[in-house]
C-alpha cells in the first residue's frame, strides 16, 4: 500500500463519517419536529425519517466498500464510494455514498479499466473506468486499501470467509462477483435457474 494514498483515503472516510454523523442528527431533529405535522401525514413522515436514521446507524461503522473513479463522456472525473446503501447530502442533495445496487455501481462489479458503459433504464452511458479500490474498514477505521484491474474481488472476499457466519451475509454485497452480479441484476419478469452445490451461496444471491 502506498502511504500517501493510505492517508488521503484515511482522510475521505473520517470526512465521510462526520458528514454521515451530521445527517443523522439532521433527521433526528426533522424526525422531533414532525409532531407538528397533520394527523395524516404525521405517521408517513416519521415512518420516513425513522427509517433513514436506521439505515444510517447501520452502516456507521463501515460507510462504504469500494470507490470508483469513472469519466462520463464529456464530463469530467468523479469518484464513487459505493456502499450497502446510498447516503445524500440533505443540503447540497450530493451523493455521499452510492448504493451499490445503483446503475453506475454496476461498473465497479463488472467493468474494467478502460472504457466502459452503463444503463439507466433504456439509455447506455458512456465513459471511462480510471479506478477500482477495495476497502477494509472496521470500527471507522481503515485498515486496507486494494486497488483492481479486473473484476474479481479477491481481497473482500478473503477477508470475508475469515468472518463467522453472521458476519459473513452481512458482508455480501461487497464480495459479489461478476456472475452474481448479472444474477441479481436479472430482469424480475423472467424465469430464471440458478444452480449451486450445496454452501456456494445462491439462495444468499437470490434474495439480496
Amino acid at each position: 500500500m502506498d502511504k500517501d494514498i493510505f492517508i488521503e483515503e484515511e482522510k475521505k472516510l473520517a470526512e465521510t463519517i462526520c458528514r454521515i454523523d451530521e445527517e443523522e442528527k439532521q433527521m433526528e431533529s426533522r424526525l422531533s419536529t414532525s409532531y407538528n405535522v397533520n394527523d395524516i401525514a404525521k405517521g408517513f413522515v416519521m415512518q420516513m425519517y425513522a427509517k433513514k436514521i436506521n439505515d444510517i446507524k447501520k452502516i456507521s461503522t463501515k460507510p462504504y466498500f469500494a470507490r470508483m473513479d469513472y469519466k462520463e463522456n464529456n464530463r469530467k472525473k468523479e469518484s464513487f464510494y459505493i456502499g450497502k446503501i446510498s447516503i445524500i447530502d440533505s443540503k447540497t442533495l450530493e451523493p455521499i455514498v452510492v448504493d451499490w445496487r445503483a446503475p453506475i455501481a454496476n461498473l465497479y462489479y463488472e467493468g474494467r479499466i478502460g472504457k466502459a458503459s452503463y444503463k439507466v433504464l433504456d439509455e447506455e452511458i458512456f465513459g471511462e473506468i480510471f479506478l477500482k479500490r477495495q476497502f477494509i474498514i472496521e470500527e471507522r477505521k481503515l485498515k486496507k486499501y486494494v486497488d483492481i484491474d479486473v473484476t474479481g474481488n479477491d481481497v473482500l472476499l478473503e477477508n470475508a470467509l475469515e468472518e463467522k457466519a453472521d458476519d459473513r451475509l452481512k458482508n455480501i454485497v461487497a464480495t459479489i462477483q461478476d456472475e452474481q452480479n448479472k444474477i441479481i441484476r436479472a430482469p424480475i419478469n423472467k424465469p430464471l435457474i440458478v444452480q449451486g452445490v450445496a454452501g456456494s451461496r445462491e439462495n444468499d444471491y437470490c434474495t439480496s
